[in-house]
C-alpha cells in the first residue's frame, strides 16, 4: 500500500531524503574545514609575528646572554679596552658577545662605536640572522639621529647602511624611516657641497631602489631621492650642534681604597676569564666567587668615595657624576648576566634597585648641565646647551641606558628650546622631536619649519 502526502500535513513531518542529510554533512564539513583553515592562518601569523623580534624590544634585554664568550667579555672587567674586545670578538664571530660590549658602552668615543654597530649589524645579517640585524640596526639609527658628535655624511652613511639591512630582513616600516632620516639630514644639514649631496643622495637611492615599488611610501621616497640626486642644489640653513657636554667633566684621582678595589677586581676578573679559557668551562667556582667578593668590595668603596669627594669644582662635580653613572651601568650589566654568567647573585635580587638609582643618576646630570647652562656667555650658548643636554639623555634612554626615562617630557623640552633658537635667528637645522608613531617609537629628526 502506497502512501501519499495529502494536502492538510505539514511539509515538516515528512521523512527527509538521504540527499538532505548528505548536503548538510558536507555543509557542515565545509564549515569545519574553513574554521580550521583560519584558525591554521591566525596560529600562523601569530607564530610569524613572534618569531621575528620587535624593534621596540628593549636593547639591553634583547641581547642573548647564553651565546656570550665569558673569556673574551671578562676581560673588559679585567681592564682591558672594550673596543678592541669588540673587535676582537667580531672578528672571531661571537657577535652576541661584541654586542653586549657596544650595548653597555660609555667610554668608546662616537664615531667608533657606531662604526663597529654597523659593521655588527652587516655581520648578523651575513650569518643568517635578519632580525638581530635589524635591532642593531636600530642602535646605529639612534646613534645617527642624536649623537651630536658623529659628522654629518658619517651620519647618513650609517643610516643608509642601515636603511639596505632593514629593507633586505623585512623590516620595510623602520627601513622607510631611517631612509627618511637620512633624506632629512642630507638635504637640511648646512655646509655641503652640492657634489657630497648627489653623492649621499646617490647611496640612499640605490639603497631604497630594490624595495622601491613595496608599497606608495616607499615609491613616493624613492621618486623624492632621485629627483635630490639630480638637482642637489639645496642649501641648508640653520645651526648644528657643536658638542660640549662632555668637555666641562674634569677628572680626579680616586681616592686609595677605591683604586686599590678596582685593581683586586682586575685580577680576579682576569684570573676567572683565564680559568675559563684553560678548562673550557669547567671548574671555575672559586674563581667566580673571588670576582663576586671583588666587585662588592669595589662598590662599597665607590659608594664611600661618590659621597665623600671632599672640596671639588663643579666640572669634577660632574665627571664623578658620569663615573658613577658609568659604574651603574657596569653593575646593571652585571645584574642582567652580561658578561655570559652569573657573577654577583646579589646584584641580580636588586636589578629594580639599580635601574632606579640609574634614571635617577641621569636626572642628576640634567640637573647639573643645566647649571652649566644658565652661566652660558650668551642666550644662544644657553640654548644649544640645553639642546645638547636633551639630545643625550634622549640618546641614552633610546639605548636602553635611562630606563624609565621621561621621554615625552624630553621631547617636549626640546621643542621650547628649539622654539627658542628660532626666536633667537638660529634655527635648528636638524630639529628633533618625540614620535610615538614612528617604526620604531622614539626621537625623530623633522623637516625644518
Amino acid at each position: 500500500m502506497s502512501y501519499t502526502l495529502s494536502s492538510d500535513e505539514s511539509p515538516s513531518t515528512a521523512p527527509q531524503s538521504p540527499r538532505h542529510w548528505l548536503e548538510r554533512l558536507l555543509l557542515a564539513a565545509f564549515l569545519f574545514s574553513l574554521l580550521i583553515g583560519l584558525a591554521a592562518l591566525a596560529l600562523f601569523f601569530f607564530v610569524r609575528s613572534e618569531a621575528q623580534p620587535s624593534m621596540n624590544a628593549d636593547p639591553l634585554q634583547s641581547v642573548r646572554t647564553q651565546l656570550i664568550m665569558p673569556p673574551i667579555a671578562l676581560r673588559e672587567l679585567a681592564g682591558d679596552a672594550p673596543s678592541g674586545l669588540a673587535a676582537q670578538a667580531l672578528q672571531a664571530g661571537h657577535r652576541e658577545t661584541a654586542r653586549t660590549i657596544l650595548t653597555y658602552a660609555t667610554a668608546i668615543p662616537s664615531v667608533e662605536r657606531t662604526a663597529r654597530l654597523a659593521s655588527l649589524a652587516q655581520s648578523y645579517a651575513a650569518a643568517g640572522e635578519p632580525d638581530m640585524a635589524a635591532q642593531v640596526s636600530g642602535l646605529v639609527v639612534t646613534d645617527a639621529i642624536l649623537d651630536d658628535a658623529l659628522p654629518v655624511r658619517e651620519r647618513v652613511n650609517r643610516l643608509t647602511q642601515s636603511v639596505a639591512l632593514l629593507y633586505a630582513g623585512g623590516f620595510a616600516g623602520a627601513a622607510t624611516d631611517a631612509a627618511t632620516q637620512a633624506l632629512r639630514i642630507t638635504a637640511q644639514a648646512p655646509g655641503l657641497l652640492p657634489a657630497q649631496r648627489s653623492a649621499l643622495f646617490a647611496d640612499l637611492r640605490d639603497a631604497i631602489a630594490p624595495y622601491a615599488n613595496q608599497n606608495d611610501a616607499t615609491r613616493a621616497l624613492n621618486a623624492q631621492v632621485t629627483e635630490f640626486t639630480r638637482n642637489p642644489y639645496l642649501i641648508g640653513v640653520g645651526v648644528l650642534v657643536t658638542p660640549t657636554m662632555m668637555a666641562f667633566a674634569q677628572p680626579i684621582a680616586y681616592d686609595s681604597p677605591t683604586q686599590e678595589k678596582i685593581t683586586a677586581r682586575q685580577l680576579a676578573a682576569r684570573a676567572l676569564a683565564d680559568r675559563i679559557e684553560f678548562t673550557g668551562g669547567a671548574d671555575f667556582e672559586p674563581e667566580r666567587q673571588a670576582l663576586a667578593a671583588a666587585l662588592l668590595a669595589e662598590d662599597a668603596a665607590r659608594a664611600h668615595f661618590y659621597q665623600n669627594p671632599g672640596e671639588i669644582a663643579r666640572g669634577q662635580q660632574l665627571w664623578l657624576l658620569l663615573d658613577r653613572r658609568a659604574w651603574l651601568v657596569e653593575k646593571l650589566r652585571v645584574a642582567m648576566r652580561g658578561y655570559g654568567l652569573s657573577l654577583a647573585p646579589e646584584w641580580e635580587a636588586q636589578i629594580d634597585q639599580i635601574r632606579a638609582e640609574l634614571s635617577a643618576a641621569h636626572s642628576y646630570l640634567e640637573t647639573v648641565m643645566a647649571a652649566y647652562a644658565s652661566d652660558a656667555a650668551t642666550p644662544l650658548d644657553q640654548a644649544l646647551l640645553r639642546v645638547e643636554t636633551q639630545h643625550w639623555l634622549a640618546q641614552q634612554s633610546m639605548r636602553g641606558l635611562y630606563p624609565n626615562a621621561p621621554v615625552t617630557t624630553i621631547g617636549e623640552f626640546l621643542r621650547t628650546q628649539q622654539d627658542e633658537l628660532m626666536r633667537l635667528g638660529a634655527p635648528l637645522a636638524l630639529p628633533i622631536a618625540y614620535d610615538a608613531l614612528a617604526t620604531p617609537p622614539g626621537f625623530r629628526i623633522q623637516p625644518m619649519p
